[in-house]
């Protein structure tokens, strides 16, 4: 080889036209393998969560449907509860329950006159009804009274003679202490004000007695529209409690008091 010329190998391996094949590692062919399967299964996840949200805002939208049981299928069993009784039973006091209608507003005052021709007049008494499971709740009857100027006078001393033989089939009771008295009633800013001897003052069945009696005397004072509250006197006199510290009584009861 002369000095002066070029090496023609050299000159065809420095063509610049000439631009060298691209060799394709094995290791850059897998990791695109690996990134087609993971952008497959993203893109598969994406459909999934698609179609369960698409599903859930179809059941929010959509009215639930009622189902209909079939003979088939087997009705739910309702089972009560056998429970063990304290010493003195648990009592719930709560919303009378009345079917009948209200007394007329004419009767509804304690001055109203009734005429010569209705001897009778209809009061509603509030009784005592236990149930299967020892609760109390209060009963409203019917029962027509004399006619004098005095109606919630004689509905008070109806309450105090307890249920009759008719009313006690209806599983009714009364828990006022027996031998009580009403000694007087005036009615006064809407306050009726109700005096018992001292017999009322005791109760043998304990707190839950005493409440209750005291609620059969407040819902039937102010089922007459011009008594929205009773205050309880004893002898004449103000008590804070019955039975010692038993049930207060100290300020007038309304029927939001029970």
């Amino acid at each position: 080889m002369s000095p002066g010329r070029p090496d023609k190998k050299r000159l065809k391996n420095q063509n610049p036209r000439r631009s060298p094949k691209p060799t394709v590692s094995p290791r850059s062919s897998g990791a695109d393998k690996v990134t087609i399967i993971l952008i497959g299964i993203a893109l598969i996840l994406l459909v999934i969560i698609v179609i369960v949200m698409n599903r859930d805002v179809t059941r929010s939208v959509l009215p639930r449907r009622e189902t209909v049981s079939t003979g088939n299928e087997s009705a739910p069993v309702i089972e009560r509860v056998e429970t063990t009784q304290p010493e003195e039973p648990v009592v719930e006091l709560g919303v009378p329950e009345t079917v009948e209608a209200p007394l007329d507003s004419s009767e509804d005052t304690q001055v109203s006159q009734q005429p010569a021709d209705n001897p009778d007049a209809t009061a509603r008494l509030f009784f005592i009804r236990v149930s299967d499971e020892g609760k109390i709740g209060t009963k409203s009857v019917l029962r027509p009274v004399p006619s004098t100027g005095s109606p919630l006078t004689q509905s008070i001393q109806a309450l105090l003679d307890g249920p009759r033989p008719g009313e006690l089939s209806n599983d009714v009771l009364s828990l006022i202490p027996e031998g009580s008295r009403l000694l007087g009633a005036r009615v006064e800013g809407g306050i009726a004000f109700l005096n018992f001897n001292e017999e009322f003052r005791f109760n043998a069945l304990g707190i839950e007695g005493y409440r209750a009696q005291v609620e059969q005397i407040v819902y039937t004072a102010t089922e007459f529209s011009t008594v929205g509250k009773v205050q309880i006197l004893i002898e004449g006199q103000r008590v804070d409690y019955l039975g010692g510290e038993g049930f207060w009584v100290g300020g007038p009861l309304g029927r939001e008091d029970f």
